[in-house]
Order: C-alpha cells, then structure tokens, then sequence
C-alpha cells in the first residue's frame, strides 16, 4: 500500500477498485494536474504505473474539499457564516418566493462542517421541513432582533480570533425578497420590516470584525442593497454635503476587504426553477463553491472563476426570464482573495470526475435535494465535496448512477460506479424547458474561461502548481 505524505493534515482513502492504493495528506494537499500518463496502472497515481512504487506523483485530485480554509475553531482562519432565508414579503403587491428557505438550507448544509459557526435565520416551509429533516430545530426566524443577535454573537467570537492572532473570514447570505425604494435605495425583506442599504453598512459592514467579508445576495434588486444609485440627490443645497457624505461613508470603496456577490435582476424576474426546487442564482453559486468552478486545478474558486461559472451556465438560456445576471467584485485588498479554498482539511467526502470525461452532470441526495450542477470540458478533473455518510446520485441527461459518501475523506471515482439508463420527464412550461434544455449547456473548463477574462479584463487565476512531494 503506497503512502504519499504531503505536509501536515488528514488522510483519504481510495475506493477499492483504486487498487486499495490509500493517500494520506497532511495540511496542504497537492495542486491538481492532468493525468500525463492516461495508461497508468494504479488509478490516480501516474509514474511508473505501480501500486507498490516508492515515489509517485498524483495524477488525480485527491483534494480534501472544504469551503474557504476552517475546519474547526483552531484554524488560522476561522469561517463565520450567517445566512437569512425568507420567502415572505412585506409588500402586498410581491407574490410570497417558494425556494429562498430551500437555497437558505442549502447554503447551511454547504458552510456547517467546514464553519465554526453557522447560524440559518429562516422558516422553511413544509416541504422544506421534509427535504432537511431535523434543520427547523436549528433555525431561527429571519427577524431583526435575530439579525442583531446573531451579529453581536459573531463579532464577539471574531474579536476574540483576532486577539489571538487569527484571521476571520465572515459570510452575510441572503436569499430572499429584495426592492428599491423611491430614492434608490435598496433593501432586503426580514420578517415584518425591511432591512435597507444603510443598515447594511451601519449594522454589518463597519462593525464587522472579520479580517475578509463575503457578501451573497439574491433578492432582486440587490446590487441597490449594495451599490449606491447614480445622479444627482434630490435634496436642497444645504443638505447636499452631509447626504453626499453620508453616501460615501457606505461606499464599498471604503472597505477593501469586502467582496461581493450579487444577483442584479429586476423585481419583475422570477429566477425559480421547481424542477430543482431552488433558486437558480444560489444553485448556480452553490454548485461553484463546491469546486464546480476551480478551472485551474488549484483547489481555490476565486471571483473570476465564479463569474465565469455562472456566465458559462447561461449562457445558452434563450427565454429571456430565466437569464441570471449577477454583479461580482472581489475585495480590493486582494482581488485573487478566494471565495472557497478546497485545499483545507474537511469531513466531507468527495467524489471525482476524472479528466477525459466531459458533459452535463448533476448530483442529488436520496431526497430529490439538488446539490450541484455542472457541464465539465474534459481537459481538467473535478473534484466535488459531498457530506459523508449519505446516498448521493451522480446524473446525466441519458444515465445515473448511485453512490454512499460512507466515512469522511473517502474519495470515489465516478467512473469506478454503477451507472444505468435513466429519462428525464419533462414538466412545466417554455421558461422551465428552456432551464431544462440549456442551462448549463455550456461547457466550463479553461478555455471557456480563457476567453470570458480575455474579454471581461478580469484578473485570471494563476496556473497550478506543481504538486508538493515534500516527506
């Protein structure tokens, strides 16, 4: 049995048909490269193609996924997350969401392994109730007493890791109702008020403790919760100053180290999609944080890279209802800052697409619940984290197969599972066939990627690495 050491951190165990070769990572794991030799005999390792070699070099990315770089309250960078989830609105005239309770849940179940603390301000509804069985009992309501609780609690705990000379990294999601006032100003929809743009920067932004801050709003409107509207003020010349100061004061320019990610669509888009029952925004940053979108093989999902996930997702949906249009900014301080760092130690499982497979896949858990959704060139292998011990299935538009997580670091190769035909009934009307038929039609890798930041003046992820052999 080969044993290849990298660093300091956990182990993984390769599935059986690997040949019981097992890999055991310590601290920082290998950078991912393509397979330089595809005929190698011991899968996942390239070289002499022997399982009893004393020296190889990975071919596959044995990468113990995790989001961002925490995995308990002793690391270096701790992970706070505070997610609030609500599909009700407080305008009349806004029709109540049905899946900002299911993405809050979703993006609960993604950062709790990996987060020293996670707090879902949400109520889920009954079908929701019964797709997370046992999450309502976690959840909190998504009010602004909650709010403020949950954010004096945080920063206390932020302070603290910094006075130990840690540094925190801080997630404020949002899924839910979001609206522009007459001013301009946006907000976001708690239960029973709203909670504006000013409040934002007042009650989060400035007090946050965190060392890197992470905004994700969907709600529509929500680039006017974060971004000030242009033009001239409507007020009176002796109030033009304090009010001009007043909006540079919660300008993000003022805070390099918040980053953000928005979905910029008008109040009059619905951007639900039943088949999958979630918002497609937050399925589409979900399935990117999960390492979907990491096109260089480094274990890291920066902004470009999730930029370029979401636009490569949809960009062949024609009905123009269902586009996703999102506005995305890294922290100024550190435009490569990384949205998820998939090199940290993690519980989850992982299962691996292997470079040379390619198309469209998608994963869900035994009760329907749709993690993530992919199209995958086939120059690169991914790598997805999944929670251990549960029944995943691994799908494509023509076949399926199943699979358990079993323990935490097990990595199982896609290609070593059972796969049979399957058919996908279709449902719905034309915007839900034009989701079905094209969303994520096309292919993400490195050269659609190349193209989108040669076009966009993005700042492109730098190349892999080579993998770390150091005994």
């Amino acid at each position: 049995m080969l044993s290849v050491h990298l660093s300091q951190g956990i182990g993984l165990t390769v599935p059986e048909p690997l040949q019981e070769c097992t890999v055991e990572t310590h601290g920082r794991v290998p950078s991912v490269s393509p397979p330089s030799d595809a005929s190698a005999g011991c899968r996942g390792i390239a070289g002499e193609g022997d399982c009893g070699s004393s020296i190889a070099i990975l071919s596959l990315p044995v990468l113990p996924l995790s989001l961002i770089v925490a995995t308990s309250l002793g690391a270096s960078a701790p992970v706070y997350a505070l997610i609030v989830a609500n599909n009700s609105s407080n305008d009349p005239k806004l029709a109540k969401l049905q899946y900002a309770d299911d993405d809050g849940a979703r993006y609960f179940t993604v950062f709790k392994p990996m987060a020293a603390q996670v707090t879902l301000l949400t109520v889920l509804d009954d079908d929701t109730q019964r797709r997370f069985p046992g999450l309502a009992a976690q959840t909190r309501p998504p009010s602004r007493r909650e709010l403020n609780d949950a954010l004096e609690g945080i920063n206390a705990a932020m302070k603290a890791d910094r006075a130990a000379g840690k540094h925190p990294v801080f997630f404020f999601v949002f899924t839910g109702h979001g609206q522009r006032g007459e001013a301009g100003e946006g907000s976001i929809a708690l239960l029973g008020e709203q909670f504006t743009r000013s409040e934002l920067f007042s009650q989060v932004i400035q007090p946050i403790q965190a060392s890197t801050t992470h905004l994700i709003i969907d709600a529509c409107d929500s680039y006017f919760f974060v971004n000030q509207r242009g033009g001239s003020l409507p007020v009176a010349a002796g109030q033009a100053v304090a009010v001009a100061q007043f909006l540079e004061a919660r300008s993000l320019d003022k805070y390099p180290d918040v980053g953000v990610v928005l979905s910029t669509s008008s109040q009059q888009e619905s951007h639900e999609w039943a088949a999958i029952n979630a918002g497609v925004f937050s399925h589409e940053i979900i399935s990117a944080l999960l390492g979907a979108a990491d096109v260089n093989s480094d274990g890291k999902v920066e902004y470009s890279e999730l930029r370029a996930f979401v636009a490569a997702a949809n960009q062949q949906v024609d009905d123009p209802r269902g586009r996703v249009n999102m506005f995305a900014r890294p922290p100024a301080r550190d435009r490569s800052a990384a949205l998820a760092d998939l090199t940290a130690p993690s519980s989850s499982a992982y299962l691996l697409l292997p470079a040379g497979l390619q198309g469209r896949h998608w994963v869900e858990d035994s009760r329907g619940v749709r993690l993530a959704d992919f199209n995958k060139e086939a120059d690169r292998p991914l790598v997805l984290a999944l929670p251990p011990g549960q029944t995943f299935f691994v799908r494509t538009p023509a076949r399926e197969a199943r699979l358990e997580t079993g323990t935490e670091g097990k990595l199982i190769d896609v290609n070593q599972l059972a796969w049979s035909p399957t058919g996908i009934a279709s449902r719905g009307g034309s915007l839900d066939e034009s989701f079905r038929e094209h969303l994520f039609e096309r292919p993400y890798g490195a050269r659609f990627y190349g193209g989108f930041v040669s076009s966009s003046g993005e700042l492109p992820v730098g190349p892999a690495p080579e993998p770390d052999l150091a005994p």
